[in-house]
């Protein structure tokens, strides 16, 4: 049950258009912006970031998902980290390379380039973040300065949605939990009192 109560669909019509979008393209409307249309400066706010930081191009897709999933799993977020997996496979992330994150130091699954970013996911987990120089260094091997900046604010936008659901408590949708509870292995939907990392 959320802390706060989201409201209606139909009281949110000034956001139709975005609710229809995340709808073509997920085949549902994330709870949390409903709970977070009740103020509608947030989601204006929210919106526009995720515009900028969700769909471009400047990763590719399967980057993208692999930073968003691996950061809210390490943080011990179960909403995002559900949402970022499921149906991250249609958009070409392997579901071994979803499986295998807690060994990601060790798999075969994943490149050097894969490792770089999945451990600055995981230093960048822990609070306060424990990322260090030779992180991001490391990433200078692979990517451009601008993609590392970019893949920072993935983290960052998804550390401000994950710290959204797990204060308010945000119930996750039936299609991603299904999912999640099918392919993740240890995953809970409810919040944890302490996280993965």
């Amino acid at each position: 049950m959320p802390r706060l109560s989201p409201l209606e669909r139909n009281k949110l019509t000034e956001f139709e258009s975005v609710f229809k979008e995340m709808e073509d393209a997920l085949g549902y409307v994330p709870n949390s912006f409903f709970t977070m249309g009740r103020v509608p400066e947030i989601m204006h706010a929210v919106s526009g970031l995720m515009d900028h930081l969700w769909y471009p191009d400047r990763v590719s897709e399967p980057v993208r998902r692999l930073v968003t999933y691996a950061y809210s799993w390490f943080a011990g977020s179960p909403y995002s980290a559900a949402h970022c997996a499921c149906g991250a496979e249609e958009l070409g992330l392997s579901l071994e390379k979803i499986q295998a994150i807690e060994d990601y130091e060790t798999s075969s699954v994943y490149s050097e380039s894969e490792r770089c970013l999945l451990r600055l996911c995981r230093h960048a987990a822990y609070m306060p973040a424990r990322v260090e120089d030779e992180d991001i260094e490391q990433l200078r091997n692979h990517f451009s300065e601008s993609e590392i900046l970019y893949v920072i604010g993935l983290i960052s936008c998804v550390a401000f949605l994950n710290k959204w659901n797990e204060i308010i408590q945000t119930a996750l949708e039936p299609i991603p939990e299904e999912w999640a509870t099918r392919n993740l292995h240890g995953f809970k939907s409810s919040f944890n009192k302490s996280s993965n990392v």
